[in-house]
């Protein structure tokens, strides 16, 4: 991908059962969601909330990437006929938790890069085995940008290991990785981009981490050393119409993986949101064991998240159909049943931008919404009718 804020916000703007029987196209649709009205609103006023996880209480943490800041700016090189775009760190970044109808901040003061209303920072979080937390922290470029950003800037691009006080247990730095080793480098168009996204937390330590700029799965061990678990390479599609390129022509679509999910057959479900052009139907939910990768659930038009409810069920956060003219696909909630059928939970529409998903104790679904808009981002619970 090409480096640079404006990837991610291209990205973030175009985002928004028995294990046997998911490896299936998307069946016809059936409808279960709850009206409208019962979509409520449990958490707002949130600083750009990305991922969710639901802890063995109940409680529910929260990354949220701030609004970047002033502590320095740089400003990315553009691609050719692009203005370039300022960008600027600050420490507003943060991982906030809900529980009990409140919601307060568990760990602030982390980094956070801005450009406009989009910003760069915490992504994901979940809990390892001994309680830690591990949050991803996003970037969009490679060592040499970041350091443009100053030291204040050098853990984004990393996955952290924080106790529940904010106390730096180890750092991973995802970033450097990618910039040394460029896993898809032999793709047409790849270019040294790590923006780290989804994490999910290994058996023993460590934990796996999707890496959207560079198309691949990043395995982190206990210490924060970084490997390269799996690679989605770039698939040829049809080249639009609005390429005006010859008839039948072909172009390389990238994977771009967000979210990461452990299923309850020990695999790995990667949800692979897909890049340009994102033909419709192209977008995939990836199982990954053992670096083996075979497709789980494919028919959508773009993946955001995934997560299991507590009967074994795949839930999806994508679209499907065609992208909208302007760009911005109408994102909903899916849950695969085990005959491969999909049932939509929550009306196309009605999320803003959403680019997490989880399954709370109580069987509802939680979507954060409005994941672009700094100091209004929110939680929404959806009712799920079985």
């Amino acid at each position: 991908m090409l480096s640079g804020v404006r990837v991610g916000r291209r990205l973030l703007a175009a985002a928004s059962g028995g294990i046997a029987a998911l490896a299936v196209a998307v069946a016809p649709v059936t409808t279960a969601h709850a009206a409208d009205d019962t979509a409520k609103v449990v958490a707002k006023g949130l600083d750009s909330p990305r991922g969710l996880f639901f802890g063995p209480d109940g409680t529910l943490y929260i990354a949220e990437s701030g609004h970047g800041g002033k502590v320095k700016c740089t400003t990315p090189p553009a691609p050719k006929g692009e203005k370039a775009e300022k960008m600027c760190l600050g420490l507003t970044g943060r991982v906030s938790t809900l529980k009990d109808g409140r919601t307060s901040v568990l760990i602030g003061g982390l980094p956070s890069a801005a450009s406009g209303g989009f910003a760069l920072g915490p992504h994901d979080v979940t809990l390892n085995d001994k309680g830690d937390l591990l949050v991803t922290v996003g970037f969009s470029g490679d060592t040499a940008l970041r350091a443009k950003l100053g030291p204040g800037g050098k853990t984004l691009g990393t996955l952290l290991t924080l106790s529940a006080k904010g106390r730096t247990i180890s750092i991973a730095d995802l970033v450097a990785h990618e910039t040394r080793h460029n896993p898809d480098g032999e793709d047409k168009g790849s270019a040294v981009d790590s923006y780290p996204f989804g994490v999910a937390p290994l058996p023993g330590g460590g934990a796996l981490v999707a890496d959207t700029g560079g198309n691949s799965v990043l395995r982190v061990s206990k210490k924060g050393g970084v490997s390269t678990e799996t690679v989605f390479h770039a698939r040829s599609v049809a080249a639009p119409p609005a390429l005006k390129m010859p008839k039948g022509s072909k172009i390389p679509m990238q994977s771009v993986p967000m979210g990461i999910a452990l299923g309850p057959d020990g695999a790995y479900y990667v949800a692979e949101h897909g890049g340009f052009p994102n033909p419709e139907g192209a977008a995939r939910v990836l199982r990954l064991e053992r670096g083996k990768v075979t497709t789980a659930a494919k028919g959508f038009t773009t993946v955001a998240d995934v997560t299991f409810d507590a009967a074994g069920r795949l839930v999806v956060l994508g679209s499907v159909g065609p992208i909208p003219a302007d760009g911005m696909t109408k994102s909903a909630v899916y849950r695969i049943e085990a005959d491969g059928t999909r049932t939509e939970l929550l009306k196309p529409g009605t999320l803003v931008t959403p680019l997490s998903v989880a399954v709370g104790p109580d069987g509802a679904v939680y979507v954060a919404n409005k994941a672009m808009v700094p100091g209004k981002g929110e939680v929404l619970r959806v009712p799920v009718p079985e």
